[in-house]
């Protein structure tokens, strides 16, 4: 199979625990691009926090963002896709998340994210998303007051069991809206039917690229709906069980230079191999 578009995760995929691209995988991607293969990311960060990595990795446009919210074209500066929470159901959540001072909401709307306060969970996130939230009071009163704030996802951080005891109670409402764990302390609230596959079935169709010519990779659940959309799907070897097992091939760890190994595998010649 000749495949024409390969789709990573960022955190946990292209990165190392240091959140450093190294030079094998730079260099793998490099040789899969020469070949003409478009290398895309894929995540749950807004533009201003992937850009670093479009720009360090040389990936081709569009990105994918906020878990499959925003499809962005930044070369054309054009949105190919955007998905945004309703307002009333965005207010909905945030007030239960009242309920529930244990759990860190973070607001995205209009590339920008908000807090109720400054906490020390907001800072470590802070650090690791190489941005700046912004604390405004309570989030739900801040979007009433003006309802041209348009929310993107509702990201909230914390403990695993206190993460559900929240999900227990959305799920509670007389809705549904998507939800995800990306990480274990992080449980993502989107718009239902928003998640990188549908994101990714988006650009397959602009870009006139079929399933089947698809690789996509990631580490965990939130990568789980473009995993088995494209017609290879490959799990880290960090990323949870639940992953590796609906995965096609499990590749080596990111601190292991996994997606060095699935281009060279699945893309690159013996010739062009490292």
């Amino acid at each position: 199979m000749r495949y024409r578009l390969l789709v990573a995760d960022i955190d946990g995929t292209l990165v190392n625990a240091a959140r450093e691209i190294t030079p094998p995988v730079r260099a793998a991607v490099a040789a899969a691009q020469s070949r003409g293969i478009r290398v895309c990311l894929a995540t749950g960060r807004i533009w201003p926090s992937a850009r670093q990595f479009v720009e360090r990795l040389g990936a081709d446009s569009p990105a994918i963002l906020y878990n499959g919210g925003l499809v962005y074209d930044f070369v054309h500066d054009e949105v190919w896709l955007r998905r945004s929470l309703a307002l009333d159901q965005a207010k909905d959540v945030l007030r239960i998340l009242r309920r529930h001072p244990a759990v860190q909401p973070h607001l995205y709307a209009g590339d920008r994210v908000y807090v109720p306060a400054m906490s020390a969970l907001t800072e470590t996130y802070q650090q690791k998303d190489s941005l700046r939230a912004e604390p405004v009071g309570d989030l739900a009163d801040w979007l009433e007051a003006d309802p041209a704030r348009v929310p993107m996802k509702i990201l909230n951080i914390g403990e695993r069991p206190a993460l559900e005891a929240v999900l227990g109670d959305i799920k509670l409402l007389p809705y549904q809206v998507n939800h995800v764990f990306s990480e274990t302390i992080y449980l993502e609230i989107l718009p239902l039917g928003v998640d990188k596959g549908t994101a990714l079935q988006a650009v397959a169709a602009r870009l006139g690229v079929g399933r089947e010519e698809i690789i996509a990779v990631g580490d965990n659940l939130n990568d789980l709906a473009m995993i088995e959309y494209a017609g290879l799907g490959v799990a880290m070897a960090n990323a949870p069980e639940t992953l590796r097992a609906r995965a096609d091939f499990v590749a080596r760890s990111n601190n292991d230079h996994g997606l060095q190994e699935v281009i060279e595998r699945f893309v690159l010649t013996p010739m062009e191999r490292a």
